[in-house]
């Protein structure tokens, strides 16, 4: 069963056409990976979804119902989730208010708990530095503080543009096994951007690749591995 649908997408920035006819649909419950060369339009893609860009054309469907150009905030009430690239965080604030500002529209106190106790056993380093000001944190904290936080309102989808961005080598894998986790143990279908392809590719189930704003192919992650146009997209960056 799909929960998203990109039908003939075409988006960019103002004048600036990025993605040209995109389609893609993501499983209800699997994780993809989006891969592409620099300047592909993969993070213009993820953008189109939550609405930050200019689309021209095409649709987007959310649980069979038309997205296309609605208001981020209503997109995160009906279930969409996006953490981009950087530090997205509010650096004056503790770990845990970072936390709480996911869920604001919820005002129980118990419910706010009880997710802050499961974002917690994901994340346990967020439990031990909870307050702490957000600034204070490594790099790869600061990732999963966004994801976290992200994850406060239990998103349906799930968009991620380079978590392991600026990590040090020794928590790329750790940051791939946890959105693995998120996968496995909360419910939510997962698209990522991610240039670190061997990796990503260990634990996600499908991958679509776009070049110069185009989708060329679509199938599973054990299928694209060792196929050509992989090797013809990405020489090299396999290895």
């Amino acid at each position: 069963m799909s929960l998203l649908e990109i039908k003939n997408l075409d988006a960019g920035y103002e004048d600036l056409n990025v993605l040209k006819d995109v389609n893609l649909k993501l499983e209800k419950g699997k994780m993809s990976v989006l891969m592409g060369p620099n300047g592909a339009g993969k993070s213009t893609l993820l953008k189109s979804i939550f609405n930050i860009t200019t689309i021209t054309s095409g649709d987007i469907f959310f649980n069979n119902k038309k997205i296309t150009k609605l208001p981020a905030h209503k997109l995160m009430d009906l279930g969409i989730a996006f953490v981009p690239q950087g530090k997205v965080n509010f650096g004056i604030l503790s770990v845990r208010d970072n936390l709480i500002l996911g869920i604001h529209k919820t005002k129980d106190k118990t419910i706010i708990e009880k997710k802050l106790k499961e974002i917690y056993k994901q994340f346990p380093i967020l439990k031990e530095k909870e307050k702490e000001y957000a600034f204070t944190l490594s790099g790869g904290q600061q990732q999963m503080l966004a994801i976290g936080r992200a994850l406060m309102s239990s998103p349906k989808l799930l968009l991620m543009d380079e978590p392991s961005l600026g990590l040090a080598p020794k928590l790329v894998k750790e940051m791939f096994e946890s959105i693995k986790n998120i996968r496995d143990n909360f419910d939510t279908t997962i698209l990522v951007v991610e240039h670190n392809l061997k990796s990503m590719m260990n634990v996600a189930d499908d991958g679509y690749i776009l070049v110069q704003g185009e989708m060329i192919a679509h199938d599973s992650c054990k299928n694209l591995k060792n196929s050509e146009v992989m090797k013809k997209v990405f020489v090299g960056e396999l290895e």
